[in-house]
């Protein structure tokens, strides 16, 4: 079983059971891995639903499990590139330009992000990050 990524943050606001909180990087150090870019920067929110039970200025844990970065770098950056990549050979090899190619190229992705838009409920429901604390 692989180990959860967890980091330390700083719960911002607690309204409703929404709670925001303020990554540092300072749990990319366990985890080694790079999916979440959070080790080159100073801070960043994430919003949690669920637990009311921490106030405002409390310092917490919030654990990701590591599958939920995988599928998220794999629909984020790979399929796009991969959308893009075969968009491109497709429309050289039907004969148009090389700008035509790279225009449909690009628009290939506004669909494919339209789509990622709408399921984004889906996603959210399997992508869960879960509140420890400190």
């Amino acid at each position: 079983m692989t180990k959860a990524m967890e980091h330390i943050g700083l719960v911002t606001e607690n309204n409703n059971g929404r709670m925001k909180i303020s990554l540092v990087g300072s749990g990319c150090s366990a985890c080694h891995k790079s999916l979440c870019m959070l080790g080159e920067s100073k801070a960043k929110e994430v919003v949690i639903s669920g637990s009311s039970q921490f106030k405002a200025g409390e310092e917490v844990v919030v654990r990701i499990n590591p599958a939920s970065g995988y599928t998220a770098v794999v629909l984020l950056y790979l399929v796009p590139f991969l959308l893009m990549l075969l968009t491109l050979i497709i429309v050289l090899r039907l004969g148009y330009s090389e700008s035509s190619a790279g225009l449909g190229a690009l628009l290939i992705l506004v669909p494919y992000f339209l789509f990622l838009y709408g399921i984004r409920k889906s996603f959210h429901n399997q992508c869960k990050m879960e509140i420890v604390s400190r």
